[in-house]
């Protein structure tokens, strides 16, 4: 939206359900949850889950999720990528 001149921000931001094959936008009074993923604290990737939070979710990096199931399914890709990223050092150093 314009005003004039200058760049007016939304009224409020809109999220899409990171979750695979699901994009579902999300309304003012859905229950949503965020996930992300650091390796700063314990050296070793790490998945977090929140209860929905406005500035968690404006931050770089945090998905937003729609439910239970899109959050399982996040979980499992990240599972499996690490898996895949331990068994291919594996490989590499046999």
């Amino acid at each position: 939206m314009k005003i004039g001149n200058s760049e007016a921000a939304p009224p409020y931001p809109f999220y899409r359900c990171a979750g695979p094959n699901c994009g579902q936008l999300k309304n003012a009074s859905d229950r949503w949850w965020l996930m992300w993923t650091s390796i700063a604290e314990f050296k070793q990737p790490v998945l977090y889950l929140s209860s929905w939070d406005d500035d968690l979710a404006q931050l770089e990096g945090t998905l937003h999720v729609c439910g239970e199931l899109c959050a399982q399914k996040l979980q499992s890709q990240f599972m499996g990528n690490i898996r895949e990223s331990q068994l291919r050092r594996i490989a590499e150093g046999s």
